[in-house]
């Protein structure tokens, strides 16, 4: 985003983004030194959206009557349980993958004939590994040096993330998930959980790249599995301003964190991540895994800089001690920001 300076903007826009923003950080204790840091970022980014687009800060409509909501007796948590909820199979491509990058005694050679049985994952590893952000020495022509150059764990995430794609290309209710914004919203997580993870010297930052990647996966599960009271749960938030994970609970009785863990388990992914995807909203219920706090903060970080399913995201509580067991000081959030913004692809 074009680092425009604060005396530049006019106080009048400055105060409308402000409002804006307060009210988007309505659950979020702003006597935290990192959320307070996050409010300020994401009120000076808004700001500088607005001079390009006034409409960014103008009051939105107040949200419409409509019939009531159905009586949650109707869709009563009994229907449907959370290991009800099967999830589609996993491509075959990428499941031979993941056995590959699983055996020990693979060879690049080995990873890279699976890779070039899939076109389009071929071609965004070339992509990249060609990229100015990798930054290599020398044109990359063959996938069996990207793989080399770019690593496992890389291959892996983009692998992942490839086969989600595909997975959910066609969204059969829009109105319930915006799947470009979702994306969106889940590889700025990505690359803010990878930046978190190098700043507080976590071991194989691309993990936690793929654990962002993931993280809402079970948001698209319920939209597909259950439209009626998916519909109902993102209705409840829009009317009550709540957190979405809380209008999935009052609903279903478990929210998409809990689903996305379940079913990344059921994918045989490994149990570290199931437990990021499941711990996102709730970190201290895998208190002694560390995995969990990272997405966490990273989640909210990303939804506090405006990056959501919908357009002015609520801001979820940040749990302290999740951020304190990080060990960053808040200022490195700006930085956090800054990275996402030069590395979020445009087209995302």
């Amino acid at each position: 985003m074009t680092d425009i300076p604060a005396m530049d903007i006019a106080p009048d826009l400055q105060r409308a983004a402000r409002e804006m923003t307060a009210a988007r950080f309505a659950c979020a204790d702003l006597s935290h030194p990192a959320v307070a840091e996050l409010f300020e970022i994401a009120v000076m980014r808004l700001a500088r959206e607005a001079l390009h687009d006034p409409e960014r800060v103008r009051p939105a409509a107040a949200p419409r009557s409509g019939a009531p909501l159905p009586c949650l007796d109707d869709f009563g948590p009994s229907r449907r349980l959370v290991d009800d909820i099967v999830p589609p199979p996993l491509p075959r491509a990428f499941v031979t993958l993941q056995e590959v990058l699983g055996n020990p005694r693979s060879s690049l050679g080995d990873i890279a004939a699976v890779v070039t049985h899939d076109p389009g994952l071929s071609a965004l590893l070339l992509k990249l590994a060609n990229s100015a952000y990798y930054g290599f020495s020398g044109r990359v022509d063959t996938i069996e040096r990207a793989v080399g150059l770019l690593g496992a764990s890389e291959v892996h995430s983009l692998a992942a993330g490839a086969a989600m794609s595909t997975l959910f290309r066609d969204n059969p209710y829009p109105e319930l998930l915006d799947i470009p914004r979702f994306w969106k919203h889940s590889v700025a997580c990505a690359i803010v959980a990878r930046f978190l993870a190098k700043c507080s010297g976590r071991g194989n930052p691309e993990r936690f790249f793929l654990a962002g990647l993931l993280h809402d996966i079970g948001k698209v599960l319920l939209a597909v599995a259950e439209p009626e009271m998916a519909a109902m749960a993102l209705e409840m938030a829009r009317r009550d301003n709540l957190p979405g994970p809380m209008a999935e609970k009052n609903v279903f009785s478990f929210d998409h964190a809990e689903l996305g863990g379940r079913v990344i388990a059921k994918w045989r992914f490994p149990a570290t991540l199931a437990q990021a995807v499941a711990g996102h909203h709730s970190p201290m219920r895998f208190r002694d895994e560390p995995d969990p706090a990272l997405i966490h903060v990273a989640d909210m970080a990303t939804l506090a800089l405006g990056l959501g399913t919908r357009l002015d995201p609520m801001v979820p509580e940040l749990d302290p001690v999740a951020f304190a067991a990080l060990g960053i000081h808040p200022r490195e959030l700006a930085l956090a920001a800054d990275d996402l913004d030069e590395h979020l692809p445009p087209l995302v």
